[in-house]
């Protein structure tokens, strides 16, 4: 049992007081209001996607600086603008990767025709 349960019981056989009765609604409504929070953090579908997506790009950012950091100091002076900026802005490159890939199937079915 909490300490908040344990201050708001009263003696048994005893009625409660209007001291008691107070007390036990402001904790009914902090429990209340730390439930609403709960389901409002769980519906917040958009800003927990937000949260992962940020996570994942924090992630990415730093595994590509360790592996340009393993590259021999000329190669990486050359790799380092692009993994910035494809850190910087993600939407570039997999829309050029993804341009690329529908190219590339085009040309095969034109191949295979």
């Amino acid at each position: 049992m909490t300490d908040k349960e344990q201050d708001r019981l009263t003696m048994p056989g005893e009625a409660a007081t209007d001291e008691d009765l107070r007390h036990e609604a402001e904790l009914t409504r902090e429990e209340l209001a730390e439930t609403v929070a709960a389901l409002g953090a769980k519906a917040d579908v958009k800003g927990r996607v937000q949260k992962v997506a940020h996570e994942k790009h924090e992630s990415l950012r730093e595994h590509g600086d360790e592996l340009v950091d393993k590259l021999p100091d000329p190669v990486a002076a050359r790799v380092r603008p692009v993994v910035d900026g494809a850190t910087r802005r993600p939407l570039i490159p997999v829309a050029a990767l993804l341009a690329l890939l529908v190219a590339l199937r085009i040309w095969l079915k034109r191949r295979n025709a």
